[in-house]
């Protein structure tokens, strides 16, 4: 086409079917600039979107930290430690935590009955620090099933700080209770079935109530534990137990003494409980308890009394001793 007859054309009349046909399908006008803004959003957006997936293939393979809100988190559905806030190795962890930061992550699963939510499989003692402290909670995030997760929970216990003797034994009642089978509970708890045995055997002859109020006792072992469970196969032992838990003054004991103060008090009242006596003080708390066996006579101080009226008795015996010496020797005089 020749340029006049271009020309022509474009300045030719468009009829009214067509302008209007025209007019509806005429695009707004695009700017240049406005081409480029969302040449860029959609760059950031593409960019967030591959970001987003590379993140969740990191977590899903645990290889990431994360930071969560430790109230979105749950802890493991078998229950493995006692009392944390009542050990001084936690106090000592919440204080590391907040003065360095919380330096080791935590392994959480998704819930997998809640959305949003996450179940602890191990790091139960830094979910709790960092929620007293009101601070994120460092985490990797793994799929595991009920299985794995109980093995990865037991396994962190025994390669950090261990579970004591008590604690491991109702984590084993724990699983068994949640119906794992003998293999998977000798596996968290890295034991052979003997020993899984024993742990179950204790767990199922201290009463909980009794378990509770001790704590972990960590300083306590297998054997000691078990000598508990021996006394408590009593009943009239086992009803001195109740009573000693119940004394304002036993509650205030560290664990590892609310052990021993309850285990001395178990083996004076088993040497013979017919003929024990116990002696309280003005608060009605037990302080001395005399047992009479055959010829013998036993006086046992309370654990909790023993740096205390303990020292002093056994100051005093001396001159007690003289003191008896003297009256006797009066006595004899006179007669």
């Amino acid at each position: 086409m020749k340029r006049k007859d271009l020309v022509s054309a474009l300045l030719k009349p468009v009829p009214p079917a067509e302008a209007n046909d025209v007019a509806d399908t005429k695009a707004p006008r695009v700017t240049a600039g406005s081409v480029r803004a969302m040449g860029l959003e959609l760059d950031r957006l593409t960019q967030e979107a591959d970001q987003a997936n590379m993140l969740r293939d990191q977590i899903a393979g645990g290889s990431v930290v994360v930071e969560i809100d430790p109230d979105q988190v749950e802890p493991s559905f078998i229950s493995d430690r006692l009392a944390p806030t009542d050990d001084p190795q936690y106090r000592q962890l919440v204080e590391s935590i907040r003065k360095d930061g919380q330096k080791i992550p935590i392994l959480v699963r998704p819930h997998p009955n809640k959305s949003g939510v996450y179940q602890i499989a191990y790091g139960h003692r830094r979910w709790h620090a960092t929620r007293e402290l009101a601070i994120k909670l460092r985490a990797i995030i793994q799929v595991l099933t009920d299985s794995e997760l109980v093995i990865a929970q037991g396994k962190e216990n025994s390669e950090r700080r261990s579970l004591s003797f008590i604690e491991r034994a109702l984590f084993a009642a724990n699983l068994e209770a949640a119906g794992f089978d003998r293999a998977t509970i000798n596996s968290a708890l890295a034991v052979q079935t003997a020993e899984t045995s024993r742990l179950l055997a204790v767990v199922a002859t201290i009463p909980a109530l009794i378990v509770n109020s001790i704590g972990p006792a960590p300083k306590a072992g297998r054997t000691r534990w078990m000598e508990l469970a021996e006394h408590l196969q009593r009943a009239e032992v086992a009803q001195i137990a109740v009573q000693t838990l119940e004394e304002a003054s036993f509650k205030r004991l560290s664990t590892d003494m609310r052990f021993e103060t309850l285990l001395t008090t178990l083996r004076a009242a088993g040497a013979d409980p017919k003929s024990s006596e116990l002696i309280a003080n003005a608060r009605g708390e037990t302080v001395v308890r005399i047992t009479r066996s055959g010829r013998s006579l036993r006086l046992s101080v309370d654990g909790r009394f023993v740096s205390g009226f303990g020292a002093y008795l056994v100051r005093s015996l001396p001159e007690l001793v003289h003191q008896f010496d003297k009256e006797a020797n009066q006595h004899r005089e006179v007669e």
